[in-house]
């Protein structure tokens, strides 16, 4: 494992916008010698961001202050070779986080299956079975307890008579700093940092231990099982085995203060789709190369799409849809007017599309198709003035920068909303499509000035505090980052979290799955 590599590419969320990345801040940490010796040992607190995944479903992403997940990575690339070694263990685990070096993975960190790859998974896994069980664990993130992750490390009962923070006893260490490094808290992990994953699987891999154990004694006839993060599937040759599997299931993860989501959990008859029946609908529909025939084509694509979404409306079936149709390579440029139409619609429907019809919207563009700039302009300021209000973070933010992009104007009403967001991510965006000329007025930035203070730099909204004093977006009486001994050291060596000369692409959405959080 690199740590440096950990730090630039597992250390932001990755549903972030392409201007925040931590790339300076891995330089200074692999160049410093005193960075982090000197860090503070007061609890700082998380920045979240609120993301929206598909539909109605949202999640709290959070990122740690950098005091904190430096030491994490330090500790973690310190302690690779011994994390690995309890990972191992597990036979059911095919989220087991891997090194994954540019360019096989975006990430530093990832799962070693790749999420698409969970249907030949499950093909392997029913050999042989009658039923299956299906199940994941509620709210695992959010629930996880920091004490038990020393339990994992070392053992329940070691973990309790050594609760002393030692390099033999490392686990103690990882409890202590993802405590302070959210506030104090002992209940639940930051989603998105990919050092989260390591400790999800710890968890998890130990607990996969004791599972098999316990299911090798209570099974009557053999089975096969895997998990992949959160989420588990065996199959059994009896209904029995079943029902006591989930028993067990459930008796290991409560040992780890975890419990199973019952909206979740089927024992099923073999046999069952691999996959989702939309994914199969969809995945296989084929587009003509004839103009009128592929106009057609491309209705029934979307009229199939829109009855889907409403025979499966938890699902994220336009989030595929609109994924896939990247992939129609033969466009005929007179329907091209009728897709981008289409894809605008899909915007307005379910904003978690916004990423991957703007993509191709600007891929478009690049190959000199025309694009319906008044339009988009439109539909980028509705999704600012939709969703402001609710302080739905994500899809302000990528509006913000869609508008950057492809240089649209923001609208006072638009720019009033933002302002009323208390989020680092949308006000650094805001901040700069002012600076480049696309908020012209109506941009209140009273709210975020209140957060230009040195104890905010260890605060919710460290990011902003740190990045707009560092930019000199805002205008402060003092300049409190020089002023603090730590952050200092980063303003002297340049370190920036937003840049300003970030490429103005929107990169397509690439969460096929959880980065062990999705």
């Amino acid at each position: 494992m690199n740590k440096t590599d950990l730090i630039k590419r597992g250390y932001f969320p990755k549903e972030l916008p392409p201007p925040f990345n931590t790339i300076l801040l891995a330089d200074l940490a692999l160049s410093s010698k005193t960075l982090l010796n000197n860090c503070p040992k007061k609890p700082t607190k998380l920045y979240y961001h609120n993301h929206v995944r598909y539909g109605s479903l949202r999640r709290k992403l959070g990122t740690p202050n950098p005091i904190y997940f430096l030491q994490l990575s330090d500790l973690m690339y310190e302690k690779w070779s011994e994390i690995q070694q309890i990972i191992s263990k597990s036979k059911y685990s095919k989220s087991k986080p891997i090194y994954t070096p540019l360019p096989q993975r975006n990430r530093s960190i990832s799962p070693a299956l790749e999420f698409g790859l969970i249907p030949v998974e499950r093909a392997k896994n029913r050999i042989a079975g009658r039923y299956i069980l299906q199940t994941d664990i509620s709210q695992f993130y959010q629930s996880i307890y920091t004490h038990s992750i020393p339990w994992a490390v070392h053992g329940k009962k070691t973990a309790k008579k050594h609760r002393e923070v030692t390099s033999k006893y490392f686990g103690n260490k990882l409890d202590k700093l993802l405590q302070n490094s959210q506030d104090g808290q002992t209940l639940g992990i930051p989603i998105g940092p990919d050092t989260s994953l390591v400790v999800a699987e710890l968890l998890l891999c130990t607990a996969d231990v004791e599972l098999e154990k316990r299911l090798k004694k209570t099974c009557a006839y053999p089975f096969k099982g895997f998990r992949y993060s959160d989420d588990y599937e065996f199959t059994f040759q009896n209904l029995s085995d079943a029902e006591s599997a989930l028993s067990q299931i459930q008796q290991v993860l409560s040992e780890f203060e975890l419990t199973i989501n019952p909206d979740k959990t089927f024992i099923l008859e073999l046999p069952c789709s691999l996959d989702s029946i939309w994914v199969l609908e969809l995945s296989e529909y084929k587009f003509n190369d004839k103009k009128s025939t592929q106009m057609q084509d491309i209705v029934r694509y979307f009229d199939k799409t829109f009855q889907l979404l409403n025979e499966f409306p938890k699902e994220p079936v336009l989030k595929y849809a609109v994924a896939r149709i990247r992939n129609l390579d033969n466009l005929h440029p007179d329907n091209w007017s009728l897709l981008e139409s289409l894809l605008l619609q899909s915007v307005t429907i379910d904003p978690v599309t916004l990423r991957d019809s703007l993509s191709i919207i600007q891929d478009k563009q690049s190959n000199k198709f025309k694009i319906d700039l008044e339009s988009l302009e439109k539909i980028l300021n509705f999704q600012i003035l939709r969703y402001a209000p609710l302080g739905y973070s994500s899809e302000v933010a990528w509006a913000i920068w869609s508008a950057i992009v492809f240089n649209l104007p923001i609208s006072k009403l638009a720019a009033e909303s933002i302002s009323q967001m208390s989020d680092s991510v949308v006000a650094l965006l805001a901040l700069d499509a002012r600076r480049r000329g696309q908020i012209n007025q109506g941009l209140d930035t009273s709210k975020w000035e209140e957060f230009l203070l040195k104890e905010e730099l260890y605060g919710e909204q460290w990011l902003l505090s740190y990045e707009a004093n560092r930019q000199g977006y805002l205008s402060g009486t003092e300049d409190y980052v020089a002023s603090d001994s730590w952050f200092s050291q980063l303003k002297n060596a340049g370190v920036t979290f937003y840049d300003i000369n970030a490429p103005l692409i929107i990169p397509p959405n690439k969460n096929s799955g959880p980065s062990g959080q999705d």
